[in-house]
């Protein structure tokens, strides 16, 4: 499995486990997503080739999505993500730490729905990767 899907299972795995409804995708009208949810977005590989080894950095993009009176569980749901995710792991053979001083997040008020207020919590989440 590459790096990048491993990194992707881990969080949707951790958001999962933690009760949060998580999907891959931002759900589609008809699959009726109840707010607040997550999705695990992007990974990016930035590799550092070894003699020996693959190294470098993910960068995993996460989005926590609320409805107009959720930030409160937006906020919530993004600092429990972070913390579970600051824990050092093993992934398939591989050596994953949170880079917790490149961490950034930011909720935003999102009016791109007619009539509707979201609050939309935006993570970027950067693994060490030995």
């Amino acid at each position: 499995m590459t790096v990048d899907q491993l990194i992707f299972d881990y969080l949707f795995q951790l958001s999962l486990n933690s009760g949060y409804s998580t999907y891959d995708h931002l759900p589609l009208e008809t699959e009726n997503a109840p707010y607040p949810f997550v999705v695990i977005g992007s990974v990016q590989t930035l590799p550092v080739v070894t003699k020996n080894a693959l190294q470098g950095q993910l960068v995993a993009n996460v989005d926590v999505w609320g409805d107009g009176e959720g930030r409160f569980k937006v906020s919530q749901m993004m600092n429990d993500i972070f913390v579970q995710s600051s824990q050092p792991v093993e992934l398939d053979g591989y050596s994953v730490r949170l880079k917790i001083d490149d961490y950034d997040n930011q909720i935003i008020q999102d009016t791109s729905v007619p009539n509707t207020v979201l609050n939309h919590g935006m993570m970027t989440l950067v693994f060490n990767l030995n």
